[in-house]
């Protein structure tokens, strides 16, 4: 009999292994393999087999035609990587050397945070994901075409994070889980914790984190040449950026059909630079020249509070259907003073530069109210309807002073402070159905927005905007096989203008130029088309997308000269064209080797009539990463990143190129982990080198900025978690081991 039995467990474990052996058999993209430390001993003299690691190779990826899924959870690098880090590894996100994120394209997206808008996220993407640690993160998502269901705004998509928080509180489950991570770095320091845990039907999560970034050089230099001028400026300036978070979450299970979920966050973020800039002006008002100092002092403040209440319910024919009402407040004042204190003037003609100070006061708030519904027709056959209303109320003060003799002297015709109401109100339908091998969802979204400004100081003149757009969406997809799908998708996405770009107040802290906002700037409306087509294999994965978007009526930064001074500011002046083919590839080469490639080759036309303007030409992003796995359990991960330059209505702005490399090593059963990474530039001593060039009818300017990327980093974090479920049958307490997939196996 014994003899039978472990015939049986041999013959079973052979087939796993020859079936992972032909791509053609795998079912639903999951296969399952023997580990190959299989013992060579099958009966022992106590009549006990040996223990047996059955692994489980999940495809990394999961990819549909209009959502793209990556499961971090089986990567690595989760272990001792931020979620800003694996993101560089996702399809359809580009992180450039600047930590700038790209979603499908565009630096317009949405973040989510398990299926609910994360407003505290999508403000500072890059400072809360630098520092979030990818092991509390289960997957991410990315939306390339949002269905009608979500908001119009955000031109590149939709950003979902799934975090391995306990999403079933129907279980009696007694658990905790948690990490603590620091990062020590030439260039940064941070410490970072979060733990989560359950008791039965209630849940709760608490995320803290505060990492401070230095540079000693941030080196800069500005050229700006006219018909009869010239301005040359160069500074070598510190900056110090201190950021915080605190989030807490809870969650409660009313009933088997019904829960309730409350968050709360606060943020934090400061900015000091400071430096000693020079100036050289020539030609015209300035003869034959005028050169002197400046004594610059920069300071930002930037706080958030975020809440939100989410209350979902199932009902219906076998508990089908749902709805789901979410209640969100977002308030976030911002604080920007910056001095110029100009020094060392060699000359006395009647045009010099004036010292002064520039005091920002702004403040955001906003209240969301949202209701969703789910009602499925049939097996196959499901309709999403639901309505959000948006009141939110900005006011920007902005006072500007000059300095004479240490005194500040407020200049009334250079101060500015309004208030602005915002509503936005808006319906959705959507009908999703698949059909054999055929899926399609089409959907309809109507947004109303009412906009009214008023002035309390300042030049400007009261003003109310009011439009309402439809936005339709459409997504069809074919099942080619079990491993291959293909797609068509359709959607319009605008983009309402920010404070910064609306705000009227002149920028006058850089004496060459004057920066403002335009009050009247209209909505941008991008539509967006693509073709999509994926492979998923237990081993591969590959994801090769066609897009073409464009808009008429784009939102640009664009310059002029205006009587010897240049002028840069916002308008709707643009129509802009964008095709672009994506390619991504994942490809396990051995059982220790990883291999990842996301890479975008796209073509830019840009032209105004408005300014007699265009310009067009090709960019070229690539992202190739290598993961290795060494002996003594050491990984290695490498990534190289190159970025061509970008085109712009008036000029271009560089590319880059970025090599970064980490090694990691666990101990005590992955409960602590060990990272060494270091990111360089090649070229430039190990910096990037940021250039931007415009060129308009009478000018031409130039800025380059250093950025001093080079840093090595120490990670040490600490995983801790325990869990227990009660039988429901028995009520009795058991032990689940960490480590599920293995143990011993007796007769």
């Amino acid at each position: 009999m014994k003899v039978k039995v472990l015939f049986g467990i041999s013959v079973m474990l052979l087939s796993a292994q020859m079936m992972t052996a032909r791509t053609k058999n795998v079912v639903k993209n999951d296969t399952t393999t023997l580990n190959k430390k299989v013992p060579k001993e099958w009966y022992e003299k106590e009549h006990q087999l040996h223990d047996v690691t059955v692994v489980a190779h999940t495809p990394i990826v999961k990819m549909k035609t209009d959502k793209i899924t990556y499961q971090v959870r089986h990567d690595v690098d989760a272990k001792t990587h931020t979620v800003l880090e694996m993101l560089r590894k996702v399809p359809m996100i580009t992180v450039d050397g600047k930590n700038n994120i790209s979603v499908n394209g565009s630096k317009q997206f949405k973040v989510y945070i398990d299926g609910r808008p994360s407003t505290m996220v999508t403000r500072n993407p890059t400072q809360i994901l630098r520092n979030m640690p990818a092991n509390s993160i289960e997957s991410i998502e990315v939306t390339t075409n949002p269905g009608a269901q979500y908001d119009a705004e955000g031109a590149g998509g939709i950003l979902n994070i799934i975090t391995k928080k306990n999403k079933n509180l129907n279980n009696k489950i007694e658990s905790i889980n948690g990490t603590v991570h620091s990062t020590i770095g030439t260039n940064n320091y941070g410490l970072d914790a979060n733990i989560s845990g359950q008791k039965n039907h209630f849940s709760y999560d608490v995320n803290l984190m505060t990492d401070y970034m230095k540079y000693k050089h941030n080196k800069s230099e500005s050229d700006i040449n006219q018909k009869s001028f010239s301005a040359h400026t160069s500074q070598d300036t510190k900056q110090s950026m201190p950021f915080h978070m605190a989030e807490f979450g809870i969650g409660y299970q009313l009933d088997s059909l019904s829960s309730l979920h409350m968050n709360l966050s606060v943020t934090n973020f400061k900015l000091h630079e400071y430096g000693f800039p020079e100036y050289f002006y020539k030609g015209g008002t300035y003869g034959n020249g005028l050169k002197f100092g400046n004594n610059l002092d920069t300071r930002s403040n930037e706080t958030s509070y975020d809440g939100s209440i989410n209350y979902q319910r199932f009902f219906g024919k076998n508990n089908k259907e749902s709805m789901m009402f979410t209640y969100q407040l977002s308030h976030n004042p911002v604080k920007n003073d910056n001095i110029n204190s100009f020094f060392n003037i060699n000359q006395t003609q009647l045009v010099i530069p004036e010292s002064r100070k520039s005091s920002v006061r702004e403040k955001n708030t906003e209240h969301n109210f949202l209701a969703d519904f789910t009602i499925p027709l049939n097996k196959n056959t499901k309709i999403n309807t639901g309505a959000k209303l948006t009141l939110g109320q900005n006011q920007s003060n902005s006072s500007d002073y000059r300095i004479d003799k240490g005194l500040y002297k407020e200049n009334i015709d250079g101060s500015v402070f309004y208030k602005q109401k915002q509503q936005i109100m808006a319906m959705y339908g959507e009908y999703d159905a698949t059909i054999g091998w055929l899926s399609v969802k089409p959907g309809l979204r109507y947004e109303y927005t009412l906009q009214k400004t008023k002035y309390l100081k300042g030049a400007g003149s009261n003003f109310n905007i009011h439009y309402g757009t439809i936005v339709p969406a459409l997504s069809i997809s074919a099942r080619i096989s079990e491993l291959q799908n293909i797609g068509v998708n359709y959607n319009l996405r605008i983009r309402r203008p920010g404070i910064t770009e609306l705000d009227p107040y002149v920028d006058r802290s850089n004496p060459t130029t004057l920066v403002y906002g335009n009050s009247h700037l209209d909505a941008e409306k991008t539509n967006n088309l693509s073709i999509v087509y994926n492979l998923t294999a237990s081993n591969f994965a590959m994801n090769a997308t066609l897009r073409h978007s464009f808009s008429n009526n784009a939102i640009e930064q664009y310059s002029f000269n205006n009587n010897g001074v240049l002028n840069t500011t916002y308008g709707n002046i643009v129509k802009r064209n964008i095709s672009a083919l994506n390619l991504y590839m994942n490809w396990s080469m051995t059982t220790s080797t990883r291999m990842m490639l996301n890479a975008e080759a796209g073509y830019t036309d840009l032209r105004s009539a408005a300014l007699n303007a265009k310009n067009n030409g090709w960019n070229l992003n690539v992202n190739y990463g290598i993961q290795q796995n060494m002996p003594w359990d050491i990984k290695l991960t490498t990534n190289l990143e190159l970025m061509t330059r970008k085109h712009t209505l008036q000029g271009y702005e560089s590319g880059m190129s970025l090599l970064s490399a980490s090694i990691s090593k666990s101990f005590c059963n992955d409960k602590w982990n060990v990272t060494v990474s270091g990111t360089t530039g090649l070229g430039h001593g190990g910096n990037i080198v940021w250039t931007s060039y415009n060129k308009g009818n009478d000018f031409n300017s130039t800025n380059s900025f250093t950025e001093p990327v080079k840093n090595i980093s120490l990670g040490i974090s600490y995983t801790f978690g325990s869990k227990k479920e009660t039988n429901k049958d028995d009520d009795d307490w058991m032990q689940i081991g960490s480590k599920s997939h293995s143990g011993k196996h007796r007769k």
